[in-house]
């Protein structure tokens, strides 16, 4: 059986990791309730992630170790978050190399604004990905510290030192995937709408573009798409809507309800595998609607009172990982679409070899 010389590391709905290395033998950490470890075969190289699936784990992306210095931790792995829903696997990264690709395209037909913003929106893509890195690694310090605890009981609630940090990883994902979604609405102002009319002032936000629609809706594929999807009750509504809720009224995991991390345990092989979620609200921008109007400080002693504000159930919230990971497919989607209506074609760069004199001295 061929095995590429690589090592790799899922990283698990939960906070939970698999790791394989150069055999089909793959350890899933941490150890179930019981202290039983679980290992098991995966077929082949190509089948790691269908195998996993298979168990029932929900796989967020998957660290990639191909050097010595990454494996001991002095080089950072080649992240990839992947996408469940469809083709291609690593929609993210394969987005991140087609924008620099649009970039280098632009940077040889001598177009300025069109290479600086396809580089950003290549790097930006990047920063979302690493980001949801972030928030994975913080739900995996989060439950292996209630584990170390010795404290870990399934369907509890609790709030240590970790939580804050999980819901700061959570922050900096809202804000950078923003910034990406103004990119691409810049992007595509230049592309379609300035280039029909260059009097037109610059678009630099999905505001701007909102604002210029309202009047001069969009015909094409692209435009309908990402007009549709910041309609409220949509997608990249609803992620504005967190991303102003933390950036504007206040800190996520006391905006409303006080939030706690609930322990839940995943099925496998008759033992039960430990993980963790971390609740965020449904709907943000009734949030920040009742801080703004004053609402939510009509009752101050249910509001800030300890231990009155908590959380009950995870009924009326979603898990913080799984929104970040779903909302960067979206992403994804969306920067591919949006490289749709790019008046220059993705060109990978090229690297020619020049004359060289040599000469003695």
């Amino acid at each position: 059986m061929d095995w590429e010389p690589i090592l790799r590391e899922l990283h698990l709905y939960g906070g939970g990791r698999i790791l394989n290395g150069m055999d089909p033998k793959s350890d899933l950490r941490p150890h179930a309730l019981s202290g039983k470890a679980a290992s098991f075969q995966i077929k082949s190289y190509g089948s790691f992630y269908r195998d996993i699936r298979g168990l029932g784990f929900e796989i967020l992306g998957c660290d990639f170790f191909q050097t010595e210095e990454q494996a001991k931790g002095f080089v950072p792995p080649e992240w990839r978050s992947i996408n469940p829903s469809a083709s291609p696997t690593w929609l993210c990264a394969d987005q991140g190399h087609n924008w620099s690709f649009i970039a280098n395209s632009a940077f040889l037909q001598k177009s300025g604004i069109f290479c600086d913003i396809a580089s950003r929106i290549s790097h930006q893509i990047r920063a979302c990905e690493w980001r949801l890195r972030q928030l994975s690694e913080a739900y995996h310090d989060q439950l292996n510290g209630r584990l170390l605890s010795k404290s870990f009981k399934p369907n509890e609630r609790f709030l240590d030192g970790h939580t804050s940090l999980c819901y700061l990883a959570l922050q900096s994902f809202l804000v950078d995937a923003c910034t990406l979604r103004d990119y691409l609405s810049e992007f595509y102002s230049e592309a379609l709408i300035r280039m029909a009319d260059p009097a037109i002032p610059r678009i630099s936000s999905l505001s701007g573009l909102l604002k210029v629609w309202r009047s001069n809706p969009p015909q094409d594929k692209a435009g309908k798409e990402l007009r549709a999807s910041a309609l409220p009750g949509n997608w990249l509504y609803e992620l504005g809507a967190y991303r102003d809720l933390v950036v504007h009224v206040a800190p996520l995991a006391n905006a409303s309800k006080t939030l706690l991390v609930f322990t839940k345990t995943i099925e496998l092989g008759g033992e039960q595998i430990p993980a963790i979620q971390l609740p965020i609200p449904l709907k943000p921008a009734q949030v920040t609607k009742s801080r703004t109007t004053g609402e939510y400080f009509d009752d101050p002693e249910l509001n800030f009172a300890r231990n009155l504000n908590h959380i009950e159930t995870m009924d009326d919230s979603r898990d913080a990982l799984e929104y970040a990971h779903i909302t960067m497919q979206q992403l994804g989607a969306s920067c591919n679409s949006i490289a749709s209506v790019s008046p220059f074609a993705p060109e990978t760069p090229i690297i020619k070899p020049i004359n060289l004199k040599i000469t003695n001295r």
